[in-house]
């Protein structure tokens, strides 16, 4: 069962180290469009997320704006000049 492994891993480099070129320049060509594809979903992805957390930090600051005011005690009128 070892020397079956071992065999395999011995032929497994020969051919990488023979078809090496070959197979690299077929994995770049076959996975260009993919990239792209990747590289644009991720742009997007950014660009909801973006868009999200500044929604999100607009409601949290007037959130926290509207409970500072809350809970402000009012001042006196001798307080205030």
């Amino acid at each position: 069962m070892i020397s079956r492994f071992l065999l395999g891993a011995i032929v497994g480099g020969i051919a990488v180290w023979v078809w090496g070129e070959e197979i690299r320049r077929f994995a770049t060509d076959r996975t260009r469009n993919v990239r792209f594809a990747a590289a644009d979903t991720l742009q997007s992805m950014q660009s909801t997320a973006e868009g999200l957390l500044d929604t999100a930090k607009d409601q949290v600051s007037s959130k926290l704006q509207a409970g500072q005011e809350a809970i402000r005690p009012a001042r006196l009128a001798r307080d205030q000049r």
